[in-house]
């Protein structure tokens, strides 16, 4: 697959890769679900200490691969995102402590692994999902079904 890549401020290039259809699907999932970014984990590992992001759980593509690849939605920079200085990893562990949504990731995990009853013990401490989430409201019905299957863009392709 050939796609491109760049902003108004840096030179586009063309992209020879597995990773454009892989993109364009998360684009696809992400317009779905009504939201604004999603990444994957290893972007979302990159960046964890600038951005707030949450589970979004499971993403597939089975016409290029069979292995599901967790997803997140990122919100926002941190306040303290980019400050130097000598007290850089005091900051990284008080971000890690106080992450919004350490309950959040903590029951997406149990749902992608279908820990039902963990599952079920963690939602019960979260709020309830706003109408527009679909996120919230499809983690919330597998947990109802006891099912969880990844989404499958493919069929896009």
């Amino acid at each position: 697959r050939v796609g491109n890549m760049g902003c108004s401020t840096m030179r586009k290039f063309s992209v020879l890769s597995p990773l454009v259809p892989f993109v364009h699907a998360l684009e696809r999932h992400a317009r779905h679900l009504g939201l604004a970014l999603l990444c994957d984990a290893v972007v979302q590992g990159e960046c964890k200490q600038s951005v707030q992001s949450r589970g979004a759980a499971l993403f597939v593509l089975r016409k290029f691969n069979d292995n599901a690849v967790p997803i997140y939605q990122v919100f926002k920079f941190h306040d303290s995102a980019g400050q130097g200085g000598e007290e850089w990893m005091y900051e990284l562990e008080a971000a890690s402590r106080r992450d919004p949504y350490k309950k959040w990731n903590t029951f997406v995990q149990a749902v992608v692994a279908q820990d039902w009853e963990g599952a079920a013990k963690i939602r019960d401490e979260l709020p309830d999902a706003a109408d527009d989430d679909l996120l919230v409201q499809s983690l919330y019905a597998a947990l109802e079904k006891r099912v969880y299957e990844a989404p499958d863009y493919s069929a896009s392709f």
